[in-house]
């Protein structure tokens, strides 16, 4: 029963060891104390039958349940919880859903590892609020069944927002009222009751979905289908793979503000997130600089450069999307001081100089290139880069209270498989996981590692798609070679895209 190898994240307030133990039976009553989260009772109870794989069966509080929820008011953060393991039952309290939720993770990490718990209590809360995952649907699909998956693996481990980019050059993969082309049944796609069976879903698992649809710059995928929308007209053909593409939306035609808008309006009613994330990284100004549409549009609001136009469309869609309640998240590359400082700032390139300084006026979620962008080898984000980025993190948040978070990133413009995907999320989403939950004096990648072979089995229906601990971490000489040839490329693609570091 040795419960420091068994929890993953680690509490951040640790364990507190108690005398005696607990025995389960072969069937788990399950009680609600004063009748509290009655909506969530039923869910409860199938959600446990699924990941234990055992019957539960409800209960009046009073009857003394193997496993009792309460409703705690002097708890103050939402996800924080206290687990009692008591020799007549388990205690499980917080003041919300939220928190109930994130410590049923850890009374099911006991249960799995052994059936006689020893009695201790755990207090618990995370060390950062937005712990994210950011997953990239549009340069490969991603099947429903597979997101869900992740979904499950996200909870487990308390992440709690997925960043679902389900637009690029390379697809569309969302309907839009009045735009049916931009989906195909070839290409793959979700549809709205798609998406409203995932957003119900995640948000049962205490993770909120934020959408991503990146513009002005990455639409070729939306040009193809509207090449009107564009500076030239087209025609254009969705690539494949990689790359910095120089055709972007046509901000001075009053079509692709209508466009815009219209795709505001359907995040806004397919996501009941307060967030929507819109892009705005690597784009290509040359296309605005010759485009008469463009520069009568930049002479009417008296700019001088393509850049301001830049900023200019970026504040009125975050403007728009504000009107209706949602507050607009973009890429750092682009945004100064005279961007609204209500846009919340996603900051992904260490190449950037200045981007603390730019940024200070903004809350910012963090995503360093070199620490979270998990398409890339072990060699370039090897494991214990990843579980070292949390404490980084945390060690910003404490000088600066506009950090939020943290995520981790998986594009996927080469990961077109479940073996690829699973390969490079796995284990370092679960670093990622308890680096961004656990406070850092708890923080031991030691006692990480000797917990992963029993986790990583939770998470991957196929074992040979888990990479194994000999290229968690190569050789250092390895990384200094691999992270200086990806900062050339890293670097060569920000200048094509006009991004000065």
């Amino acid at each position: 029963m040795n419960y420091q190898k068994s929890l993953l994240p680690y509490p951040s307030d640790g364990i507190m060891l108690l005398k005696g133990s607990f025995v389960f039976s072969k069937v788990l009553t399950l009680g609600f104390q004063d009748s509290c989260f009655p909506e969530h009772a039923q869910f409860l109870q199938e959600y446990l039958e699924t990941v234990l794989g055992m019957e539960i069966i409800l209960s009046a509080g009073s009857d003394n349940p193997d496993l009792l929820i309460t409703k705690r008011k002097e708890l103050l953060g939402e996800e924080e919880y206290v687990l009692q393991v008591e020799p007549q039952g388990c205690r499980l309290s917080s003041t919300s859903w939220k928190g109930i939720f994130t410590g049923l993770q850890t009374f099911i990490q006991l249960v799995n590892s052994n059936r006689t718990l020893q009695c201790c209590r755990i207090t618990d809360s995370p060390a950062l609020s937005w712990r994210g995952l950011m997953l990239d649907v549009a340069r490969s699909f991603c099947p429903l069944e597979e997101l869900l998956g992740i979904i499950d693996a996200m909870a487990l481990y308390k992440l709690n927002v997925l960043h679902w980019h389900i637009s690029d050059d390379q697809g569309w993969r969302f309907p839009v009222d009045g735009y049916p082309d931009l989906v195909s049944e070839d290409r793959g796609y979700y549809s709205r009751d798609d998406i409203n069976y995932v957003v119900s879903y995640a948000e049962k698992r205490n993770i909120m979905v934020v959408p991503e649809v990146d513009m002005p710059g990455h639409m070729l995928a939306a040009l193809s289908a509207y090449p009107k929308l564009s500076c030239t007209g087209g025609p254009f053909v969705i690539p494949t793979g990689e790359g910095i593409f120089q055709d972007i939306l046509c901000v001075g035609k009053a079509d692709t503000i209508a466009f815009a808008r219209k795709v505001v309006d359907t995040l806004c009613s397919l996501f009941p997130s307060p967030y929507i994330h819109l892009g705005g990284d690597e784009i290509p100004l040359d296309r605005w600089a010759t485009c008469p549409d463009c520069q009568h549009r930049m002479q009417e609001l008296g700019y001088k450069d393509e850049k301001a136009l830049l900023g200019w469309f970026s504040n009125e869609i975050a403007a728009y999307a504000r009107e209706k309640g949602k507050s607009t998240i973009l890429w750092s590359d682009y945004v100064d001081a005279s961007y609204d400082p209500s846009i919340i700032t996603q900051v992904w390139n260490p190449l950037l100089g200045k981007h603390k300084r730019i940024h200070s006026n903004h809350q910012v979620i963090k995503s360093d290139y070199f620490h979270s962008y998990l398409d890339m080898s072990y060699a370039l984000v090897p494991l214990s880069r990843v579980y070292r980025y949390g404490k980084s993190v945390q060690k910003d948040r404490k000088q600066n209270t506009k950090v939020l978070g943290a995520e981790l990133l998986l594009w996927t413009e080469y990961l077109n498989t479940r073996g690829k995907r699973e390969s490079h999320l796995y284990p370092r989403l679960l670093a990622g996981a308890e680096s961004f939950w656990t406070k850092d004096s708890k923080l031991s990648y030691t006692r990480f590692k000797r917990i992963l072979t029993h986790d990583i089995q939770l998470v991957s229906d196929n074992q040979n798609n888990v990479n194994k601990p000999s290229i968690w971490d190569p050789p250092l000489l390895e990384q200094i070679k691999a992270r200086r040839a990806r900062k050339k490329r890293v670097t060569a693609n920000s200048k094509e895209a006009g991004i000065l570091l």
